[in-house]
């Protein structure tokens, strides 16, 4: 909720082809009514947040669903290794690639003067290449008929990307020192910041503003920074509406996007699969250590943690992990059974199999089980949960 008074601010961190996400972000804010007053960006959601402050949110998301590296960077379309090896050793000589594709789309795009008129207050920073100094710009500080040099000096991605000149000063990346220009938006007025980091090459300051501020990120990699495709894209508008939508709490999760659902399943899950682990636990003492490895290495919460308002919230990350292992689609919201059948249809064998002894106390070797279990851990909270859902028929 919003603070009484409060000048919200949307902070929009650079990363290349990976600004996509920020796209979903917007969707889901409009959705839960929370509008920005100033909007700050650096590379990529530089251009993002000028099409979002003039409302051009329909433009911005069809241009990254139909987005191709040719529509950005002057590359050529051949294939072939020995020309892709000159060609970027030609990049490296001249001092980086030609952005001339992504100066058309800008002008075709964003129209400078509703920047100027938007009521959302924008701001950019970019960095002066010869002292290396972050510069913080405003919308009122930027001269009149240059934003779309601003625009460009604040993605130029060097080396990869050649610097900008501006009246004869060469800018480089704004991420490259302030990815995430919390900062410029506390000096433009806000009160409360809502970041969206998407992973970009550069330095993310510590946020010295003193001031609520959230962060939105995804658990997934949203692949690389050059790497322009539309089938890509649609994934991280999706992540980024569905990330959105945990920070503010109307859905669950860590990884996957959870709809509010009724606690009962979760309950069984939690009961038989604690049961398994224990069981599990003294047949192989220590085991329990490998299954607390694999939330660890893979980035989940500890999965009981005290919450009195969902005590069973915390069996969905062994059930969430499981379903990372087997690549189950992360763009769409599920309940905890739609995840759990989704899960159960994702593999032709069992990955409970692997393990008899552990998981069954049948014959096998729990030594090189143990063993397996150790040097793959995610592997072995896979068999866990499929052991689990097993006991619950129907799901």
């Amino acid at each position: 909720m919003q603070t009484a008074g409060a000048v919200r601010a949307l902070v929009l961190a650079g990363g290349g082809a990976k600004g996509s996400y920020q796209v979903g972000v917007w969707h889901a804010l409009q959705e839960l009514d929370w509008h920005p007053s100033i909007i700050t960006g650096a590379s990529v959601g530089t251009l993002n947040g000028c099409m979002f402050a003039i409302g051009k949110i329909k433009e911005a998301e069809a241009l990254w669903r139909s987005l191709e590296i040719h529509d950005v960077l002057d590359v050529p379309a051949t294939r072939n290794p020995e020309e892709l090896n000159n060609f970027f050793l030609d990049v490296i000589r001249s001092g980086g690639l030609n952005v001339e594709p992504l100066a058309e789309r800008i002008d075709s795009l964003v129209d400078e003067e509703a920047v100027r008129r938007s009521p959302i207050h924008f701001g950019l920073v970019m960095t002066e290449m010869s002292t290396m100094r972050s510069i913080q710009c405003p919308i009122e500080d930027i001269p009149q008929g240059k934003l779309k040099e601003y625009l460009l000096a604040s993605s130029a991605c060097f080396p990869a990307l050649r610097p900008r000149e501006i009246d004869g000063v060469k800018y480089i990346d704004g991420g490259w020192r302030d990815n995430m220009p919390l900062q410029l938006a506390a000096n433009m007025g806000a009160t409360e910041l809502l970041g969206v980091d998407i992973d970009g090459i550069g330095i993310v300051r510590q946020n010295n503003t003193g001031l609520p501020t959230r962060i939105v990120r995804s658990h997934w990699n949203l692949g690389p920074t050059l790497d322009f495709d539309p089938a890509r894209a649609a994934r991280n508008i999706a992540l980024g509406y569905l990330d959105t939508m945990r920070l503010f709490g109307r859905l669950g999760g860590t990884a996957y996007g959870i709809l509010p659902d009724d606690d009962e399943f979760l309950e069984r899950f939690a009961d038989i699969y604690q049961r398994l682990l224990s069981e599990t636990n003294t047949r192989a003492p220590g085991i329990d250590r490998v299954e607390k490895a694999a939330r660890q290495r893979a980035g989940y919460p500890a999965p009981y943690a005290p919450n009195p308002s969902a005590p069973t919230r915390g069996a969905l990350v062994p059930l969430e992990l499981a379903c990372e292992r087997l690549h189950v689609p992360e763009d769409l919201p599920y309940t905890p059974k739609l995840l759990a059948a989704a899960f159960m249809g994702s593999f032709d064998k069992d990955p409970a199999s692997r393990f008899p002894a552990l998981l069954y106390g049948k014959e096998g070797s729990l030594v090189a089980e143990r063993a397996m279990a150790a040097a793959v851990p995610e592997e072995f909270v896979t068999a866990l949960v499929s052991r689990a859902l097993a006991e619950i028929s129907p799901l």
